[in-house]
This record gives C-alpha cells, structure tokens and sequence, in this order.
C-alpha cells in the first residue's frame, strides 16, 4: 500500500520577531525563562499584549503548540507504525520541514520550542549527525503538495463526508491539515486542493480531526 504524504500547513512557527523583543511582555518571559528574546517562539497566550501594542494580525501567529499536538498525536499513530505516512509541515514564513516518522517530540512545550529554535537556525535536528529526525527542505508548498501527480485531500468542515469518498484512493496522494486556531486555508493553498473532505458537522480541534481522519484511514489499512 502506497503512503499517504501528510502535510501540516500554515503553522506559526516562528521566532518573536525583532520590533516586539523590547516590549515587557517579551522581555519578561525571556527574563523568567532565562533565555534571549531571539530564543524563544512567538507564543500568542504569553505574547498577545506584545502583538496588540503593534497591531499585529494574529488569526494565524503564536500557536506553535498546535504543531506541538499535532506532532505528538501523529507520529504516535498506528497508521505512522505501519509506515504508511510522509510527514511534513509548512510555516506562514513558507517554510517546509520534514520530519523522520521515527521522531519522537518532546512532551513538554518548552521541550519542544527547543527543538524547534534549532531547526529554524540550523535546518536540521540534529544540527549534525548521521540520523535526521526533521530537516528543512528547498521546495514550495506547491511542489510538496503535488509532487508525482499527488491528489490534495483537505480537512476541512465544509467537505465531503469522509466515509462517502473511496478511502483507497487517498493512499499515495496528499492530505493536508490546518496547522492554525481559526479561520481557512490560504487563497494560493484552497487553488491547490482536489477534494474536500470532513469528518463531522462540529467545529473539531485539528488534533481531534486528524486523529479521526488517521484511525479511519487505518482501519482501511488492516487486512
């Protein structure tokens, strides 16, 4: 059975930017957290006042720990077990990472902004080593997305019900999933989707939804 290629798109990963390191907010959770302001990621329930004082949209910015569940919820899958996932994610900066099936994140949050730091300054994690548990990659989103001819499956509310789509036909294409706390897909991205997919009438959390999505899709997978 082909892989599904499971791309996590338009998630906020990224540092506090250069104009809000002075603010209090920033400097107060540097200071507490005994780190440099270039160290740690922009995290909206910490760092609203600090985007507030500048007018900074954040529909999409400082929820790297939506990443974070995601992450923790995907690779400790049975479908990722089975070896049966190409795990990717995508950043509003248009940057894309792969991540080794066989990673495991860590469990706490300041744990995982670790690791995340190093992959933004070095592009990979390890920085060295023989053994890559997620490295940047030198493409677009689009390329990641349709590589091969791929099919793009989206999660999305306003889809078509999951159980009335050939299940068979996801493997060997592309499912993407929100990486964001509200709102849709980019206009450049919704251009790139083949087919709409949903799993409920309900509003879900992206960890919920893509926790369905996968156990369905194994259920498929189990001879």
């Amino acid at each position: 059975m082909r892989k599904i290629r499971l791309v996590i798109v338009e998630t906020s990963i990224e540092k506090v930017p250069k104009e809000l390191h002075k603010h209090p907010a920033i400097e107060k959770d540097a200071k507490r957290r005994k780190r440099s302001p270039n160290k740690i990621l922009l995290y909206l329930p910490v760092h609203y006042t600090a985007l507030a004082s500048k007018g900074i949209p954040f529909e999409k910015r400082g929820r790297p720990d939506i990443l974070h569940r995601l992450l923790l919820t995907i690779l400790d899958h049975p479908l990722n077990k089975m070896n049966l996932l190409e795990l990717y994610f995508h950043t509003i900066n248009d940057e894309i990472f792969w991540v080794n099936p066989e990673t495991r994140p860590p469990i706490h949050f300041y744990g995982f902004e670790g690791l995340m730091i190093q992959l933004l300054e070095k592009g990979r994690v390890p920085p060295a080593g023989e053994t890559i548990l997620m490295e940047k990659i030198d493409k677009t989103i689009e390329e990641v997305l349709k590589e091969d001819d791929r099919k793009v499956y989206a999660l999305e509310k306003r889809g078509k019900d999951l159980s009335k789509i050939e299940i068979k036909n996801i493997y060997g294409n592309t499912v993407i999933i929100g990486g964001f706390q509200k709102g849709d897909y980019r206009e450049d991205i919704k251009a790139l989707i083949d087919y709409r997919i949903s799993l409920t009438q309900h509003t879900l959390k992206a960890t919920t939804a893509a926790c369905m999505a996968l156990t369905i899709l194994y259920q498929h997978a189990l001879p």
